[in-house]
């Protein structure tokens, strides 16, 4: 973040933290739907060496502003391409998370998950949270022989992938 105008982080930090505990959704969503790097988030909330962040950027700030529980949980509303979820789904996958915690992280069932790999669309929720995963997570990200993570693949866990499956 590059802007000269700085504004006190507490009151941010003390919003950012009231929306978490209104929707029950993992920090790095908040990153993902404001555009903020993820480290700037996880700084204001959890601190660096031991110390809360002070200040915190205008531009940053007037983004958070404009999160609320109401509009975080609407992005459940909103439809959006399912490659880049897909792409994370896949990738996690194959770095060896479970299916199963995956999907519960993702509010999804196993079988919403596996559909999720060829589905056309999928909330823009989803896709916060895939990458909220992927961000968490800190897997070794390497495809697995023969099915490389950026493609997406029709079988995942040798279930067969319905072809109009969405999440």
């Amino acid at each position: 973040m590059s802007d000269d105008l700085w504004v006190l982080a507490a009151p941010f930090r003390a919003h950012v933290r009231r929306v978490l505990d209104q929707t029950g959704l993992p920090w790095p969503v908040i990153a993902g739907a404001g555009n903020l790097p993820p480290t700037l988030i996880r700084n204001l909330l959890f601190g660096r060496d031991g110390r809360h962040r002070t200040r915190l950027p205008a531009t940053a700030a007037r983004a958070l502003l404009a999160l609320d529980a109401e509009r975080l949980l609407g992005q459940s509303r909103i439809w959006v391409p399912a490659e880049p979820a897909a792409v994370v789904i896949t990738e996690l996958l194959a770095a060896g998370c479970s299916p199963a915690a995956l999907a519960r992280y993702c509010r999804l069932s196993e079988s919403e998950l596996i559909g999720l790999l060829d589905a056309a669309l999928c909330s823009r929720l989803t896709e916060l949270l895939a990458q909220a995963a992927r961000l968490q997570w800190h897997r070794s990200l390497q495809s697995v022989p023969g099915s490389p993570a950026t493609t997406r693949p029709r079988r995942a866990a040798g279930v067969e992938v319905p072809a109009q499956a969405s999440a």
